[in-house]
């Protein structure tokens, strides 16, 4: 089987670059997407995520609403890019050897994206191709990161120390266990609406406040604050699907692609203890061996 980026490409969500954070961050939320192209004079030159967006508050303990933050602040360039003819396989190592999710793709060659359409795709794309095309070829266990190497958190930890891990260890996603059974997940995309907290104009909407000083106090509240105060269990989603190590690695991709998350816990035979998790990433290395074979 032969796929290029044309296969699999569609029209990006841009932001100007003129543009605030809010306002990335408010259409990844409307959008329900991880990422944002930024463009200027209609060309990408940037990217915004999720986890890029709490990177930069919390590294910066940045207190400011972010209506008042440039995009550029939290923003990754350059972006890596693709022609349509590009063989998926090419497009999958260049993920992986760079670290990155998500190819813009040009026309052709030469194609500076002057004044024309933003396209890309994602590892979501691939991760669909393979639930699609790939099936039987491996098991969950062949690609998923065993226990001993999978980041979990108890329930009452604070998001402070959920945060902590995320960025330092640049993943996307934590396990919440209990006496060795999954309880939970917690993901960058779950900690999005916290950044609510850091929008001081936000913060004031209770009638309780009865002064202009108690308000401008209130403003002074910060990421960093919050997540001490607030603990996994707030945020956690406690109604997670869950895999076993032997089932067909593109039956976890189509899970992957239909409830859109980026990683699954995966179980023993009872389907309650922790054995490791298959993400994303996994699946796109599956695909780049694939075509070794």
């Amino acid at each position: 089987m032969s796929f290029t980026a044309k296969d699999v490409c569609k029209k990006a969500i841009t932001v100007e670059a003129t543009k605030m954070l809010s306002d990335a961050r408010d259409a990844m939320l409307k959008y329900n997407i991880s990422r944002i192209i930024v463009e200027h004079n209609q060309k990408p030159v940037g990217m915004v995520t999720e986890k890029g967006i709490s990177r930069f508050l919390y590294i910066e303990n940045n207190d400011r609403p972010l209506d008042e933050i440039v995009i550029s602040k939290a923003m990754r360039s350059p972006l890596i890019s693709v022609n349509y003819n590009t063989d998926i396989t090419e497009c999958a190592k260049l993920m992986l050897d760079n670290d990155v999710s998500s190819l813009i793709v040009k026309e052709k060659e030469e194609d500076e994206n002057d004044g024309g359409v933003i396209n890309l795709f994602t590892k979501s794309d691939l991760v669909k191709l393979y639930a699609e095309k790939y099936k039987e070829k491996f098991k969950i266990h062949d690609f998923m990161t065993n226990q001993q190497n999978v980041f979990t958190v108890s329930p009452s930890n604070s998001l402070h120390t959920v945060m902590k891990i995320l960025i330092k260890e640049r993943i996307s996603r934590v396990v919440v266990t209990r006496d060795g059974k999954i309880v939970g997940i917690v993901t960058s995309k779950d900690l999005m609406p916290i950044t609510d907290f850091a929008e001081g104009d936000r913060i004031i909407t209770n009638e309780r406040y009865n002064s202009k000083y108690e308000q401008e106090e209130t403003v002074k509240t910060n990421l960093g604050s919050i997540g001490h105060a607030m603990i996994v269990s707030d945020v956690m989603k406690k109604h997670i699907t869950t895999v076993k190590a032997t089932t067909d690695l593109a039956i976890a991709a189509q899970i992957m692609t239909d409830k859109r998350i980026s990683g699954l816990p995966v179980t023993d035979s009872s389907g309650n203890h922790l054995t490791g998790i298959v993400t994303k990433t996994d699946v796109v290395k599956a695909l780049v061996t694939e075509s070794n074979h």
